[in-house]
């Protein structure tokens, strides 16, 4: 449906033709239910027709909808480090709709950043009051201090942040975050195989990064994600033999033993708290001449893990150890190093290896 029907609606409406304006309208936001113009020429025919109570529930949904694009718009300049004009977009976009989940959720954001919890808390709750079905917002709550830190962030969550991280990731993380962790993970990897390996598993592939830095240092590629939206960003690259969409864990447990030469992780278990089962798996499905390499953001050692309020989680280096330890993974070296910034300020990290004897 193009815009002429949009405007054959609107001369039906200026030429007072109301119910065939109402009509009309009607047919555009049932094909097009974001288009707020639409939705502002059915209220007005409604109105005009003396159907007040449909035609406040008209302008509702208009405001909604218009609420939610004004909401994108601010998403995006938050996103970009303009906070002040982000803001503006969330209020202006609660006055037209109070209801509205997104502004909500990137104004609980916005009040995070700047340290200010109290007022981030009272967005994130009203989150959970509008859709008690998302789990995202009471991620955040506890990754405030207000509840008890779950051991990793739920799959919908992650789900949803990355499916629309997708179109902005790459150039998002290279050029505003100085990301490099996929490229020491593949200088890595090239130091200790240099002659390479049979079958590589990319583990929360993204959009490929790692595995194009690492392409050539490996017969056969798997990337595993949970978002869509990555995969298929990731197919474009021709890296990857194979993509699964699943969650690491269960990706790994259908895995045979031993079938894995060499695993990758860069900024995946940020999204995970306990290593325990996870290690578990991977000490199966690693060969006797396997190697794991793999980045974390670094804890104080008086913790093994935690969540922090950005969201993501970090790990001591003491606790990595062991874990991979008790699971018979090892030797372990880490070294500690900057792969990302955040707010223009380096991100305390560690990149960790295991590479296996034979």
């Amino acid at each position: 449906m193009d815009s002429t029907f949009f405007f054959q609606a609107e001369r039906l409406l200026q030429a007072g033709e109301f119910a065939a304006a109402q009509s009309a309208f009607r047919d555009i936001v049932d094909a097009m239910p974001e288009h707020v113009a639409a939705w502002r020429g059915y209220a007005e025919s409604l109105k005009r027709q003396g159907q007040t109570g449909d035609a406040a529930s008209a302008v509702q949904q208009g405001n909604a909808v218009e609420a939610d694009h004004i909401s994108e718009v601010g998403a995006f300049l938050l996103f970009h480090g303009d906070q002040a004009r982000s803001q503006t977009c969330f209020e202006r976009a609660l006055n037209l709709d109070p209801d509205c989940l997104s502004a909500h959720w990137l104004l609980g954001e916005f009040h995070s950043r700047r340290d200010d919890r109290d007022r981030a808390l009272v967005h994130y709750r009203r989150c959970l009051e509008i859709a008690p079905d998302r789990t995202g917002p009471a991620y955040m709550i506890a990754a405030l201090g207000a509840e008890v830190s779950p051991e990793r962030a739920p799959d919908d969550y992650v789900t949803a942040f990355f499916d629309w991280y997708a179109d902005h990731f790459d150039t998002h993380l290279t050029e505003r975050l100085n990301y490099t962790g996929p490229d020491q993970v593949a200088e890595t990897l090239r130091a200790c195989r240099p002659d390479g390996v049979g079958q590589a598993l990319d583990l929360g592939c993204g959009t490929g990064l790692a595995g194009l830095a690492a392409r050539d240092l490996a017969g056969h590629w798997t990337g595993v994600d949970l978002s869509p939206a990555m995969l298929a960003r990731a197919q474009a690259t021709g890296v990857y033999d194979r993509l699964i969409e699943g969650d690491i864990l269960t990706v790994l447990r259908d895995l045979p033993d031993a079938s894995v030469d060499a695993a990758l992780a860069a900024d995946v278990f940020v999204y995970i708290g306990a290593l325990e089962q996870i290690f578990t798996e991977l000490a199966r499905v690693l060969g006797s001449s396997g190697v794991f390499v793999a980045t974390f953001e670094t804890a104080p050692p008086d913790v093994t893990w935690e969540l922090c309020e950005s969201g993501r989680y970090r790990h001591a280096e003491h606790y990595v150890r062991k874990v991979a330890g008790e699971v018979g993974l090892g030797p372990v070296a880490a070294s500690a190093r900057t792969l990302r910034e955040e707010y223009g300020e380096p991100v305390a990290s560690l990149l960790v290896t295991i590479m296996r004897a034979g």
